[in-house]
């Protein structure tokens, strides 16, 4: 059980998307406990996938961590304004606690990011009573000068900590890390959701694909064609559309 808006709710086994279509076509939402791997390239709606996640947690009141290599606290929030997933007040109210790390080139990445990893995992596991959903966005950032024993041992804590009830996002780049290191996420992970765009008759085209995912309340479509809408975050397409 936990406390929203001052009343006592029963545990939820899963985390609504906001999104009602979106969460029929996953099963019903993101199952509680979950690690899930979500792997896109740049400009393909991972970020906003994560966001839309991230908003429909925090507005049946759970409570969650976000780590970002991409972007500052401000523009963390201005994005999540600009696709109408607006965080700003759980942010303001304590709900939600943005941690930016960024990494400026190579020079002094390469010294520092091999402990960065293993300082997340700490991090992640002394702060577990204070969080449901802990995001990190983007792993390949933290892992890619980590060599594999350290990734390996992040995901074991990880997978340690999730079964407390708690839900890990960890979002990755193609191609970025080992495909040795990625096999072994792909395994570890409970869901594992693949996006990708392209271009069908001038249009942008983005398409999700639930390779899989643990604990699904319902059934789950293996591909779903979606847009990124300002008013309203993701739009589902029909998917003969994508396949026109």
């Amino acid at each position: 059980m936990y406390f929203h808006d001052g009343a006592l709710v029963m545990k939820r086994s899963f985390i609504s998307t906001g999104n009602e279509e979106l969460d029929s076509r996953i099963g019903g939402g993101i199952p509680i406990p979950s690690l899930l791997l979500i792997e896109g390239d740049h400009g393909t709606g991972k970020s906003v996938f994560i966001q839309q996640i991230l908003y429909g947690g925090l507005r049946d009141g759970f409570k969650a961590y976000y780590i970002t290599t991409e972007s500052t606290i401000r523009e963390f929030l201005l994005q999540s304004k600009r696709v109408s997933l607006d965080v700003t007040n759980y942010f303001l109210r304590g709900a939600l606690k943005i941690f930016p790390v960024h990494i400026e080139g190579a020079r002094w990445a390469k010294d520092i990011a091999r402990s960065l990893l293993q300082i997340v995992s700490e991090f992640m596991k002394k702060t577990m009573e204070d969080w449901d959903i802990f995001i990190l966005d983007s792993f390949s950032v933290l892992a890619v000068y980590a060599n594999t024993n350290i990734v390996l041992d992040f995901l074991t804590v990880a997978k340690n900590v999730v079964s407390q009830d708690k839900v890990v996002i960890l979002a990755v780049h193609p191609g970025a890390l080992s495909e040795e290191i990625m096999i072994r996420a792909r395994s570890v992970c409970d869901g594992y959701i693949r996006l990708r765009s392209f271009e069908i008759g001038g249009m942008l085209i983005k398409l999700m694909e639930i390779v899989k995912l643990r604990g699904a309340l319902g059934p789950v479509d293996s591909m779903i064609a979606f847009d990124i809408d300002p008013a309203f975050g993701i739009k589902i397409l029909p998917l003969s559309l994508a396949r026109a």
